[in-house]
């Protein structure tokens, strides 16, 4: 990569990340050749949820007149945008954008990237370890081991064979298509809902159903659903009443898609079978202990980690970098997040 603008000096501000260091991405953006780097990690990091604080830290580090951010969960509303008078680019670390507003962002003529394939593989095999996990009891049967429970078949009836299950998808998106293809080789019957996906022939071995047809018809449902207005407590007392008797739910997407009242109660009636959940809907994961679900055996519950290996960490830091490189050297990142209208 080589910037031919050399005259340009370009301000580039850092508002917070959880890695160790962020020297993968200042080498990529000192390419630019006439850069100033501004990392507020150390004084935002704490109140990434508080909009006046954040601002305040942006004033403080005079960070307002940056060219590029690059944010990962610092709340960036209209209030912290409508200051930013030179900035091309807002660039996250991530698939979402839920913590910037977006309509502000692009009133204010500032693009908006992401990374949309970071940590595919990641959670789509996660969802397949929740399905596997949740169908073959194993963290049940592990759990009778370790605690030296008389052990009698009746503690884990019913498990059903794999390949003779219905699989529905809630969404059809990057981590769901992926979790289809991961799947075909079980040979069971995957079913999806997605109103905005249209290139269905590309995947004629699925099934695309309306949202009462998957609900009817699943035995396991694994969530891949974006949250927003539309899909907020997608899943609450009134479609859990549509599903099959003892389904499995497998959530691996965002917390705030299920009530969680309504869920508890459909699992404690027998209604749904058991569940694997990486999130759950409280902001920070530490939290996740308040939750009633944690005391019901037949839910496995991880930290919101979906998202994680190595790799995965490597190459978002890799192309968060490189969205900003490009807008700035070209006019155009790699990844631009395009508003749905």
């Amino acid at each position: 990569m080589k910037n031919n603008n050399t005259c340009k000096k370009y301000k580039i501000v850092f508002t917070d990340y959880y890695f160790e260091n962020i020297n993968k991405e200042i080498k990529i953006l000192n390419e630019l050749e006439n850069v100033e780097i501004i990392d507020c990690n150390d004084f935002i990091s704490g109140e990434i949820g508080n909009e006046e604080k954040i601002l305040t830290y942006l004033k403080k580090t005079k960070a307002l007149d940056a060219d590029a951010l690059i944010v990962n969960h610092a709340i960036i509303g209209k209030n912290i945008i409508s200051q930013l008078k030179n900035c091309k680019i807002i660039a996250r670390y991530g698939v979402g954008i839920d913590n910037i507003d977006s309509k502000a962002a692009s009133e204010a003529g500032i693009i908006l990237s992401n990374v949309p394939d970071y940590c595919v593989e990641e959670v789509s095999d996660n969802a397949i370890a929740f399905i596997l996990g949740c169908q073959r009891k194993i963290v049940q049967l592990n759990n009778i081991v370790k605690n030296n429970i008389q052990w009698n078949y009746e503690k884990i009836k019913p498990i059903r064979r794999l390949s003779k299950l219905t699989i529905g998808l809630l969404s059809f998106g990057n981590i769901a298509r992926r979790v289809a293809e991961k799947l075909r080789g079980f040979t069971l019957n995957i079913i999806t809902h997605d109103p905005y996906f249209s290139n269905k022939e590309k995947y004629n071995w699925v099934k695309f159903v309306t949202f009462d047809e998957l609900l009817n018809n699943s035995d396991v449902i694994s969530i891949h659903t974006p949250l927003n207005k539309e899909t907020y407590h997608l899943i609450n007392k009134d479609s859990i009443k549509k599903m099959k008797d003892g389904v499995f739910i497998i959530n691996t997407s965002r917390g705030g898609l299920i009530d969680e009242i309504a869920f508890f109660n459909g699992i404690k009636s027998g209604k749904i079978a058991g569940a694997g959940l990486d999130v759950l809907e409280y902001k920070d994961e530490i939290d996740y202990p308040k939750s009633p679900l944690v005391k019901l055996n037949n839910v496995i519950i991880t930290p919101h980690t979906s998202w994680y290996s190595e790799d995965a960490v490597y190459e978002l830091q890799i192309k968060t970098a490189k969205n900003v490189y490009k807008m700035l050297s070209e006019g155009k990142p790699v990844y631009e997040y395009k508003l749905k209208k």
